[in-house]
């Protein structure tokens, strides 16, 4: 078959498949595995020719078993030959712009503004995503196409444009002259294409769905043997849907074992006015420190690294191609010497292992758990593994080599600073151990299916794990340049998966995953290492500068295309540390703090994890006026409590607090101060004055602010809550304590019993001055228990207020009981309460219970009498006044008098049992007794006289 041509950088047609990636990205399937193996000669890998040619010229089939020489240093040896990039070695351009030119015919400075342009574009891509008629987008003529048609596209189109400069185009779909017939089906996504594709006809045979130049493309025949597909009999590189047979003869992909396929792929791709068929040769994965370095896998196989990288917590790791962990079989790497790398060499054999790299961690090649192409095509995956336990010492650069210098890749390597997705016309490079440097331009980008670990001759297609990915016709590569990176300009695209060559070992095509999806993969994420130049100060900031006003300084993008976004300059000044935002042209900035003289401080440009490396730096700090402060805590509502007060002034004066508390702070770098006042409790209207004062300066004008502060609750301490009370024996006063001075208001029911000044009674000192505001102590409060409460429940209230702001009240819930009738022992409260009854007092007969309706008695209720009991609380009784006892059997005025009347008594009276009808027989009874006595003394007499 034919190798693709070059295709240049400039592409005229969208790219669907690329502007879906971050939903549906592309799929490639591979073949036979092609692991550069240790202790085997290996074919010479030919110089980087020019870029057309080189698509040709690179043999990449199944290579040959690599010799790797057994001697292993020590675990902490350091890597033969090359050495770690320290901040101040110099960078040159020269050999990048030089690569640049040869490979892609751009200047250095096109080649920077197109990684850039790519990086706008790929932050455009979701909100574009998101509206009706988008179709996809690709860089095209150093503009950005968007491909689709809508009312909202074109506004977003000029919204991104008004925002920036006007890089975006509104470009029509290319298939939207195609309207599908009855029996025609439009593809919207590779996605969707492709799970349509594994559920009709299968996964066998099947290499790649991807889009380019306004279609989408189905690649079929890359994972039969060699002798299955002869060069010969193959299709053109891309055959129209109506163009190829009915029986798809030439392109059928191989059955799996007792699996059926309801059609064949071109009768499949018949069915799309927009799908096109092409015949693919064979695809292998390529198992292959500065990015692109090799290491050597449990001393068996060789890979390349692709990216430095940082976990959850900081952790410093290496990100490279996930089959190189052979389904999480490898344990450990180790560094290959580079100056032993066929990309130095240029012939067989490997470079020594020179110490150890780090240990695999999580892995993923395929779908979820490696798991291979589901029936359904639903468990489209990626290709990553993470390297972690890095060895100490070991100084991972965030850059990638370009193989030009081996010993010292630092000058000339590409720095990286950020992400950014593939895109059709994408300018990329990409670095491996084994074809060193290679540079071209993405041709497509969607879901690639590539033979796992575990395929089996003859047709290899019973392992097929799906990628999310890119593919480059201008790119090579060979073994072992596996998991090295791709970029676009200075930003990360993609990690090395595979590539695609015909059965005489011509490579047609680079495969790599797409970098910001696999992170997205990795449990609980990852952060990749990103290049930062150390912070420099403005020329005017060298000499003098007045105490808050600015000093100013820049980050240099060089050699990088542009400044890592989301930067900040750390500023350290003594023990403090202040960070400050880099705007997009590298510039920051901070005010210059008290005391005035001689001001020494580092920068240090940070991301995340990453850092540049602190530099040092000294100014002069000029006195200056100190302005009144800011006081910023909020003064428009009431406050449960004041903890703290804080504010803005100028950075390192003192801020001094005073009134109704005090403090003192300092004001940090950033402008902003905070003093805790936890520890002085206080209420009501509080006034707070704050004042910046400095060494040799004049104090600062006062700034004042008032605040209110809710008491807490009183206390009661006299009543519990659910206590019972005896209608006879209340309380004389309720009492408990509050603040010295607050009001205390109490209220049964809702209604205001009394109010009084806490601690204001009798005995109680005079207050002192300020009590009322601060809780220096509790004071006591007193208050008459409220007369005539009647029987049942009841809820007490009590609140304190201070300057007018009230506490939230203080609720106790009690009940009172009805009095015993007379004469009966007091009944306890219900079971399960509290309460307080009085016994009868001791030595006092207890008058019996009469019945409720005495013989005789008119029917109805009968009144109980109020039985004799001591006073509840001091000499208090019910009522709260003394008995009037200048009368037998009286109550106590106040309290109410029981109605005895009945037959033969006086209305009115009282203490006194009810009439029975009886009373005439005692004075017969008496006279009876008398007579009896008498005649026994007379008989006593006579006998005592007889006796005698």
């Amino acid at each position: 078959m034919k190798t693709p041509k070059f295709q240049p950088m400039v592409r005229a047609a969208a790219a669907l498949a690329i502007a879906l990636a971050g939903t549906a990205p592309a799929f490639a399937l591979t073949a036979v595995p092609a692991m550069a193996e240790a202790n085997a000669p290996a074919a010479p890998v030919p110089a980087d020719p020019a870029p057309a040619a080189s698509a040709m010229a690179t043999a990449v089939s199944t290579p040959v078993p690599m010799p790797v020489p057994v001697s292993t240093p020590p675990a902490d040896a350091p890597l033969a030959g090359s050495s770690p990039v320290p901040s101040a070695t110099p960078i040159s351009d020269a050999g990048l712009a030089e690569a640049v030119r040869r490979d892609l015919g751009m200047s250095l400075a096109e080649f920077d503004a197109a990684g850039a342009l790519a990086r706008r574009a790929a932050d455009a891509a979701p909100s574009l995503r998101a509206l009706p008629g988008y179709v996809g987008i690709s860089l095209a003529g150093g503009k950005i196409a968007v491909e689709g048609s809508s009312a909202e596209l074109r506004a977003r189109v000029v919204e991104l444009n008004g925002s920036g400069p006007a890089d975006f185009l509104l470009a029509a779909p290319a298939a939207a002259a195609a309207v599908p017939s009855a029996a025609e089906l439009l593809a919207s996504s590779t996605q969707q294409l492709f799970e349509a594709y594994v559920r009709e006809v299968g996964a066998a045979g099947l290499q790649a769905v991807t889009y380019t130049d306004g279609h989408f493309v189905i690649r079929t025949g890359g994972t039969n043997t060699a002798q299955s597909v002869p060069a010969a009999d193959a299709l053109p590189a891309a055959v129209p849907a109506s163009v190829v047979p009915a029986s798809g003869a030439g392109v059928q992909p191989a059955k799996a074992p007792g699996t059926v396929p309801k059609m064949s792929a071109a009768e499949f791709v018949a069915r799309y006015v927009n799908v096109t068929l092409e015949q693919g040769s064979r695809i292998t994965t390529e198992e292959d420190y500065f990015g692109g370095e090799g290491y050597i896998v449990d001393g068996l196989a060789l890979c390349s690294a692709g990216f430095g990288a940082f976990s959850p917590a900081g952790e410093p790791l290496v990100l490279t191609a996930g089959h190189c962990a052979g389904d999480g079989s490898a344990k450990q790497a180790e560094i290959e010497n580079p100056a032993g790398a066929q990309a130095v060499t240029g012939g067989a054999g490997s470079g020594a292992a020179a110490g150890i790299l780090g240990t695999f961690g999580f892995s993923q090649f395929g779908g979820t758990g490696n798991s291979k192409v589901a029936p359904d095509g639903t468990n489209v995956g990626t290709d990553i593994a993470v390297l972690h336990g890095i060895r100490s010492g070991l100084d991972l650069q965030p850059a990638v080599t370009r193989w030009d210098k081996p010993a010292d890749p630092g000058p000339t390597s590409v720095k990286i600073v950020g992400t950014v997705a593939p895109f059709q016309g994408q300018p990329v490079c990409r670095s491996g151990r084994t074809t060193g440097w290679r540079c071209g331009t993405v041709d497509s980008v969607g879901i690639w299916a590539m033979v796992g670990p575990n395929s089996l001759p003859p047709d290899y297609d019973n392992d097929l794990r799906a990628v999310r990915g890119f593919d480059s016709t201008s790119v090579t590569s060979g073994g072992g340049d596996s998991g090295g990176p791709w970029i676009s300009g200075n930003f990360a695209v993609g990690l090395h998966t595979g590539a695609e060559s015909t059965d005489q070992g011509v490579q047609t095509r680079a495969i790599a995953t797409s970098l910001e999806d696999a992170m997205g993969q990795v449990p609980g994420g990852v952060q990749l290492q990103l290049f930062l130049a150390k912070p420099a100060l403005a020329a005017a900031s060298n000499g003098t500068v007045r105490a808050g006003e600015p000093i100013t300084g820049h980050i240099d993008a060089g050699p990088a295309s542009v400044v890592a976004p989301n930067s900040n300059v750390r500023i350290t000044v003594g023990s403090q540390k202040l960070e400050v935002p880099v705007d997009a042209a590298g510039n920051w900035n901070f005010r210059a703090p008290l005391p005035s003289g001689q001001l020494a401080f580092s920068a240090e440009t940070v991301n995340g994890f990453s850092h540049s490396g602190p530099a040092s730096f000294t100014a002069t700090v000029a006195p200056a006026p100190l302005s009144a402060p800011g006081i910023m805590t909020p003064t428009g509502t009431a406050l449960p409590a004041l903890n703290s007060i804080a504010g803005t002034g100028m950075p390192g004066a003192t801020v001094v607090l005073s009134g109704d508390i005090d403090g003192s702070g300092t004001v940090g770098l950033d402008g902003h101060w905070s003093i805790k006042v936890a520890d002085q409790p206080v209420f009501g209207k509080i006034s707070v004055t704050s004042v910046l004062t400095a060494p040799g300066e004049t104090d600062s004008p006062a700034a004042t602010r008032t605040y209110t502060v809710i008491p807490p609750a009183p206390a009661v301490s006299n009543l519990r809550d659910g206590q019972h009370l005896r209608q006879d024996a209340l309380p004389a006063t309720i009492s408990g304590t509050a603040l010295r001075g607050a009001g205390v208001a109490v209220a049964v029911d809702g209604v205001a019993v009394d109010s009084v000044q806490a601690g204001s009674g009798a005995g109680n000192a005079a207050l002192e001055p300020g009590t009322a505001r601060t809780l220096a102590g509790s004071a006591r409060w007193s208050v008459t228990f409220p007369a005539e409460l009647a029987a049942g429940a009841h809820t007490l209230t009590v609140t304190q207020t201070i300057d007018g702001v009230a506490s939230p009240p203080a609720a106790v819930a009690f009940s009172v009981d009805a009095a015993p009738v007379s004469g009966e022992t007091p009944a306890g409260p219900p079971a399960g309460t509290t309460g307080s009854v009085q016994p009868p007092t001791p030595g006092q007969p207890a008058v019996p219970q009469q019945p409720a309706n005495p013989a005789g008695a008119p029917a109805g209720p009968v009144k109980p009498a109020q039985a004799p009991a001591p006073p509840a609380d001091t000499s208090v009784i019910a009522g709260g006044t003394a008995p009037d006892n200048t009368a037998p059997g009286n109550t106590a005025p106040g309290s109410a008098a029981p109605d005895n009347t009945a037959p033969g008594n006086t209305s009115g009276t009282t203490g006194q049992l009810a009439s029975t009808g009886a009373g005439g027989l005692l004075p017969l009874a008496g006279l009876g007794a008398g007579v009896l006595l008498l005649g026994a003394a007379f008989v006593a007499f006579g006998r005592r006289r007889a006796v005698r």
